[in-house]
């Protein structure tokens, strides 16, 4: 199905909109959301964790994330960039923008604004009262949350409630993102989606497409769940996948 929206266009034509009803390890979700940014089309998925999680930046070890937030579960790593995240709390999105041949999109800034300003306006718009951060903030350490930067977005007290790492691969991005410190009402996935693109398509069930759990299954097992990918060599030793 389909929902029409007036909003400034901000990806190219449509979203497809998936919130993902199966809670995943950490490694199943870097490797879903490699999966979608590989796809022809743009993506919006929701998500949440199988098992208490933090992640950590692509040139970040467990070792430092674990001495920030200890007792997770699990520590993984993502292919995006970014600071150290506990994922106990807060509720994470994944947005991809396909990569095509002669398209070439903004630079990471403006990406960051325009995804942000996305999330803002639908954070808004479920009664979340925030704003854009218009410069960083003193530097806090590694811990995502302690650093605000440009384009996140802020409570009127300056504390940070959304932040996200970004990637490029073969002319597509890859943007993993989190909302902490407010709880936004049921129907902010759809805002959201209606705020990147004039054009959401929905898709509803565990395979947002046919193969999507075999491709799920063989990613993890090849890459995120690899020895090489989780020593302290960040997975270097070989071109990424």
């Amino acid at each position: 199905m389909q929902m029409q929206t007036q909003q400034r266009d901000v990806l190219p034509g449509a979203v497809t909109l998936w919130i993902d009803p199966v809670p995943r390890s950490g490694y199943a979700n870097m490797a879903a959301d490699e999966l979608l940014a590989r796809r022809a089309e743009a993506w919006l998925r929701i998500y949440t964790w199988e098992r208490s999680a933090v992640s950590f930046g692509y040139f970040d070890t467990v070792a430092e994330a674990s001495s920030i937030f200890p007792g997770a579960e699990e520590y993984i790593r993502r292919w995006t960039g970014g600071g150290i995240v506990d994922h106990r709390i807060g509720y994470t999105y994944t947005v991809t923008l396909p990569g095509k041949e002669g398209v070439m999109y903004p630079p990471a800034d403006q990406l960051y604004l325009w995804i942000h300003g996305a999330l803002a306006t639908a954070l808004q718009q479920s009664g979340v009262e925030c704003t854009l951060l218009t410069e960083d903030a003193p530097d806090g350490g590694r811990a995502c949350w302690a650093s605000p930067v440009k384009s996140d977005i802020i409570d009127a007290s300056g504390q940070k409630l959304a932040g996200a790492g970004q990637r490029r691969y073969k002319g597509a991005v890859l943007h993993q993102g989190l909302i902490q410190q407010c709880e936004p009402p049921e129907g902010w996935p759809q805002l959201l989606a209606a705020a990147l693109a004039p054009v959401v398509n929905v898709v509803e069930g565990e395979e947002p497409y046919p193969g999507f759990n075999e491709e799920l299954e063989t990613l993890c097992r090849t890459k995120y769940e690899s020895a090489e990918w989780n020593d302290e060599s960040h997975g270097r030793r070989k071109p990424s996948r």
